[in-house]
């Protein structure tokens, strides 16, 4: 069945309007037409967003259309993100319109002489030159005003005006509308959703280069977000220097109407109709009198706008399809309900179902004993949600979550449900845990991976092999990101059994390449896709019991595991733990998985020695191999730079440490300092090294002299072998003071 979506689309004519708007907005027509005032005139219709401003904007414009003596023009700011683009657009669609309400003269032709048939065109002087149309002037004047009078400095626009020759064309203009008798009303509607330049620049534009005789302007916004906006630039700086600022430039502030209660209420029921209808969803008469009961005592206090109805309509027309059959429909209902007018209250419930599907009840709850602690908890939750709300608003929202949630009874009524569970089940109510989920389960927005779909994942790991787990979790990110797919999975984590762990975590190893590692300035390395993979591939290991197929498989991931560094990563959070009863392994475990590192960085560095292929884990696979097998360490970096002295530097790169700044986002190397000197005697031989600095870049390091810069990005390779020939030649300084 095709099913309609409502668009939340203003109206235009009488026989639309629903909250009985027209007959004010037909008023305020009226008084500008038999207004006798000449003076440019500001009129202001404030209303907040969704609450029907563009509706009578166009209620107006209907009424004004009828009189030829008025030449309406609906002018839209929203294109023109600079303030000479604004003018000039202005100003062309301002001499489109006029010309469209004064069009050229007809002529007739005598003999060889042709004359006009309008009486003004045979006139000269102010009104018009045989060379201009009154499109023409304006035209002239805005081209002028836009390059003189763009920008923050309102007083420069005011020196524009001053101008004999822009002062010249504005009389002409004038004086044509005043001798024809016609009056221009200029709409400009939803300024508050101008950012604040885009605001400044339309008031700038209608006090300080358009207030031409016999022109009204009507502005709609949102009175309190524009002040806002605005505040900052005049007297104290806030909202209510704003709303100062607006008195001065409305001559005549109007708010719509408020539309009734009954109105809005029968408007959204009908809403409402549509999608159960559209839907084929048959509700019984307990299940209307439920819905009705709790949506107008808890949820009709929040209907304010006409918009709250249509989004709340169309998202049942969404949400009904997707889980007819499956859930509870007036519990689905109710949500939705939540989702519009308790936002705040909708997200909480989504992600602490905790505090709402657990028993309250000891005798069948074995957490039960926590009561007091989970109530005070939610009471808290509560009590942040609904700090904005009124006091008759937080009792509405509490009855309704203990209207879905009858375990809020159990923990602030002392109401027990022995037999409610199977009940619930049967009902396929959302206080069921085995039904929660379901109502949140359907893709609404872009980018969101499905409940459902995951679940079903989660559940198939068992059946499948790696590559199809793989193929299956990469097709989830696909459809969404690396960082929903991780928040999604790490919060099931603790729930996991140990093959489905084990499965996961060798699949998610051999995958390290999809979960990037963001190298920039303000990103924190443990919140990063690659570190959240890696913690959740930690957390299942460590809360594991059996200690040999935690070491086998943290084994298996420092062998197989995509990148070598992605391994490295694992491994360093299989490390973290201050005491040993924090440490996930013992020190002898830990050195297995070291040599077993070492053994697969050395394999898959061939010829390139490991400290240059893999400079972000050399310091961990230096101080592992140094401690643990010294002499095979030894050897194997003397035969290094035994083959390859030029090596050396290399390797003392290694020791200084990478630096970034906001200048430099980039890392780049910093200085090779005292305590990076000391670091690295503790692993090599300092005078071996000093040897093959000299004898090998020895020419190159005397040309200059050393130099320590701790705010430029200029470090050279060259340059730290010099730094670290400064602390070597100090040190023996040192040294011979000492013996002298």
């Amino acid at each position: 069945m095709k099913q309609k979506i409502s668009s939340d689309k203003p109206v235009s004519l009488k026989i639309q309007d629903r909250f009985q708007r027209y007959d004010f907005s037909k008023r305020v027509a009226e008084k500008i037409v038999n207004s006798t005032d000449n003076d440019s005139i500001v009129i202001g219709i404030y209303g907040a967003w969704g609450e029907g401003k563009t509706s009578v904007i166009n209620f107006i414009e209907h009424e004004l259309g009828t009189n030829e003596d008025i030449i309406p023009i609906r002018f839209n700011p929203w294109r023109f993100t600079e303030e000479a683009t604004l003018l000039v657009s202005f100003f062309n669609k301002l001499a489109l319109e006029v010309k469209k309400s004064f069009p050229e003269p007809k002529t007739e032709k005598i003999g060889f002489i042709e004359r006009t048939k309008e009486k003004w065109n045979d006139r000269k002087g102010p009104l018009k030159t045989n060379k201009e149309t009154i499109g023409d002037i304006i035209e002239k004047y805005g081209k002028i005003v836009s390059i003189f009078g763009a920008g923050e400095a309102a007083e420069s626009i005011g020196k524009v005006l001053s101008n004999v020759d822009i002062e010249t064309l504005k009389e002409r203009f004038e004086k044509l509308l005043l001798e024809s008798n016609k009056k221009i009303v200029i709409f400009i509607d939803d300024i508050d959703r101008l950012d604040k330049q885009e605001i400044h620049a339309i008031f700038r534009l209608v006090k300080l280069t358009a207030d031409f005789s016999n022109t009204i302007y009507i502005l709609s916004f949102d009175q309190e977000m524009v002040a806002s906006a605005i505040g900052e630039r005049f007297g104290q700086g806030d909202k209510q220097a704003g709303l100062n600022f607006l008195e001065k430039i409305i001559q005549v502030p109007l708010k719509i109407p408020q539309a009734q209660p009954d109105a809005l209420k029968q408007y959204c029921f009908e809403l409402v109709d549509n999608a159960i209808n559209e839907s084929g969803i048959i509700l019984s008469e307990d299940d209307v009198q439920r819905f009705v009961s709790e949506f107008v005592g808890n949820v009709l206090l929040r209907l304010s706008t006409p918009r709250l109805a249509v989004r709340y309509g169309n998202t049942l027309s969404f949400s009904f399809p997707l889980l007819k059959g499956e859930v509870n429909m007036v519990d689905l209902m109710l949500v939705e309900s939540l989702k519009i007018f308790y936002p705040g209250y909708y997200e909480f419930l989504k992600q602490n179902s905790n505090y709402f599907l657990a028993s309250y009840d000891s005798l069948y709850n074995r957490y039960a004993n926590d009561k007091e602690t989970r109530k005070k908890e939610l009471q808290e939750h509560l009590e942040i949600l609904g700090k904005d709300l009124s006091k008759r608003e937080k009792e509405a929202i509490f009855s309704l979550l203990k209207g879905l949630f009858p375990r809020l009874k159990e923990a602030f009524e002392n109401t027990f449900y022995h037999k409610g569970p199977e009940e619930w089940y049967k009902e396929k109510r959302i206080v069921s845990p085995d039904y929660f989920k379901r109502y949140f389960s359907y893709a609404v927005l872009k980018g969101e991976i499905s409940d459902a779909q995951f679940d079903s994942f989660i559940t198939t790991v068992k059946e499948k092999t790696q590559t199809e787990i793989i193929i299956s979790f990469k097709k989830l990110i696909e459809s969404s990101s690396t960082n929903n797919f991780l928040h999604k999975i790490r919060s099931f984590e603790e729930d996991l059994d140990w093959e489905t762990s084990k499965k996961l975590a060798l699949s998610i190893g051999r995958s390290g390449d999809i979960f990037p590692e963001d190298h920039s300035v303000f990103n924190f390395g443990f919140d990063q896709p690659n570190s959240q993979a890696a913690i959740f591939i930690y957390q299942l290991i460590k809360k594991h019991d059996n200690q040999k197929e935690k070491l086998d498989l943290a084994i298996e991931l420092m062998q197989t595991s995509q990148p070598f560094e992605f391994a490295q990563n694992i491994n360093y959070w299989l490390r973290t733990g201050k005491t040993e009863e924090e440490k996930t392994f013992s020190i002898d475990e830990y050195n297995t998985l070291a040599l077993v590192s070492i053994e697969r960085a050395l394999e898959e560095a061939g010829e390139i020695p490991f400290f240059e292929k893999y400079q972000e884990q050399t310091w961990y696979l230096l101080e592992s191999w140094s401690e643990i097998k010294p002499k095979e360490f030894n050897k194997y970096i003397r035969n290094i730079l035994s083959e390859n002295p030029l090596k050396v530097q290399k390797l003392i790169e290694v020791f200084t440490p990478e630096v970034s700044s906001t200048s430099h986002p980039a890392p780049y190397k910093s200085n090779f300092k005292k305590e990076h000197y000391d670091r690295f005697k503790q692993f090599f031989d300092k005078d071996f090294i000093f040897k093959l600095i000299m004898e090998n870049y020895g020419v190159e390091i005397n040309k200059e002299g050393v130099q320590f810069n701790d705010y430029e990005n200029t470090q050279t390779g060259i340059n730290i072998l010099r730094q670290y020939k400064h602390w070597y030649e100090k040190e023996n300084e040192v040294t011979i003071e000492e013996k002298e």
